[in-house]
């Protein structure tokens, strides 16, 4: 479906949807172009004006529309916490796979990810126009999922253990003052942490 439909995927914080998106777009050979949606502006998208004979034409940004018209991935990340202005300026580009007069390559996919209002994330209301221009998943943790993939990045054992033993463990409830709570990011990270490596693995 995302050869032909924009999705936009939402969970709570640290549900780790990035390295889900990343590692489907890597088996089906597609590179990945991203932008951050709470620090771009409208013509970050849409593009800036040039003058062509007596007519205004929209040049749109290299990153979304490259010289070679190969499909890639666009991952444009926290488009629910996108100012309004930016939230507009997606609009063509979600639904019709379009930046002004320019296609998007044929097979591109478009994925934004993003946090629910109720998960306290600095996200902003959507616009409905947006709404009705994506594929909206809800993404829950998956506990077997997430161990098989742990195991394939070598968390710690001791990790692995825990939460087997305690499957409600990697997605805790979002709090309502700000604080740490565990979810599938920080137990990855923790893991890190603790054999003296610093990040998160990748998918």
């Amino acid at each position: 479906m995302a050869h032909e439909q924009s999705f936009l995927l939402l969970s709570p914080p640290g549900a780790v949807k990035p390295e889900v998106v990343h590692q489907a777009a890597q088996e089906m050979g597609l590179p990945c172009r991203s932008l951050l949606g709470s620090q771009i502006a409208p013509e970050d998208v849409r593009g800036i004006p040039r003058i062509v004979g007596e007519r205004s034409v929209f040049c749109p940004p290299r990153p979304l529309l490259p010289e070679r018209p190969d499909p890639f991935r666009l991952f444009l990340d926290e488009l629910p916490a996108c100012a309004p202005d930016v939230q507009k300026a997606c609009y063509s580009l979600l639904l019709e796979r379009r930046l002004g007069a320019h296609a998007l390559p044929r097979s591109t996919w478009v994925v934004a990810p993003g946090n629910r209002v109720q998960d306290r994330a600095l996200v902003l209301a959507m616009s409905s126009a947006i709404v009705n221009r994506v594929t909206i998943p809800h993404v829950r943790v998956d506990v077997e999922e997430w161990l098989a993939w742990a195991r394939r990045q070598r968390v710690r054992p001791e990790i692995l253990s825990f939460i087997a033993y305690l499957p409600d463990a990697p997605m805790g409830p979002v709090p309502a003052e700000p604080a740490p709570f565990s979810t599938p990011r920080a137990w990855a990270v923790s893991s890190g942490a603790a054999s003296g490596w610093c990040g998160s693995p990748s998918a």
